[in-house]
């Protein structure tokens, strides 16, 4: 076999939940492809490694200090949607119904894993309630709602009760998606209408 693909296929294996079977299949799928197509494939993977960096208020992907939602005038800034994930992020965003703003933790509690809450983007959530309150301190602003839209799990669920927990003495709003999303799930894999009957049905 040629080192050449062999080095390719170690490479693409690398990626989570690609194993060696369809990291070969993948490599075969781009010989197909004109040089030129390739090139561009190349150029844009190497693209990764300069360009692209985390919003500095929510942690989404962007290629300026703000992510293109964060930068968003007409997003209702009295929301903030934490999720566990951008993968997450994305797939709420397809809906089209959320139009608030967003909150990308880093991951879900999982002692097991070692990720326990110092591990996540908790501190930054907690900045950003505390600046939404100074910033709005008159009576008729709008009340500030954080949706806590982890995943149906047992990491999920610990993760959300400990955010509920740490945001009560804020005294702000809090609500979860509905039980539309079945336990065990993962967002970026449901469906637009079960995301949508949960967002609808959050409480």
């Amino acid at each position: 076999m040629s080192l050449k693909f062999k080095k390719a296929v170690e490479y693409f294996a690398k990626l989570q939940g690609v194993g060696p079977r369809q990291a070969t299949r993948i490599v075969v799928a781009l010989l197909g492809w004109p040089k030129e197509e390739i090139a561009k494939f190349s150029e844009v993977v190497f693209g990764l490694a300069e360009g692209i960096n985390l919003c500095q208020d929510c942690f989404n992907l962007s290629e300026e200090s703000k992510c293109q939602v964060c930068s968003d005038p007409k997003r209702d800034q009295s929301k903030i949607c934490v999720v566990e994930k951008i993968t997450d992020l994305g797939s709420i965003e397809k809906t089209g119904l959320y139009r608030g703003l967003y909150h990308v933790l880093g991951g879900a509690i999982d002692p097991v894993e070692g990720l326990l809450p110092r591990s996540l983007r908790i501190k930054e959530l907690l900045s950003r309630v505390e600046n939404f309150k100074k910033n709005n301190t008159n009576g008729q602003t709008k009340e500030l709602e954080v949706i806590l839209a982890t995943n149906p799990n047992t990491q999920g669920e610990t993760t959300a009760l400990y955010l509920e927990e740490i945001l009560r003495p804020t005294a702000i709003k809090t609500s979860r998606l509905a039980k539309g999303l079945s336990s065990g799930s993962y967002l970026e894999y449901v469906d637009s209408i079960t995301l949508q009957n949960a967002f609808k049905n959050r409480r």
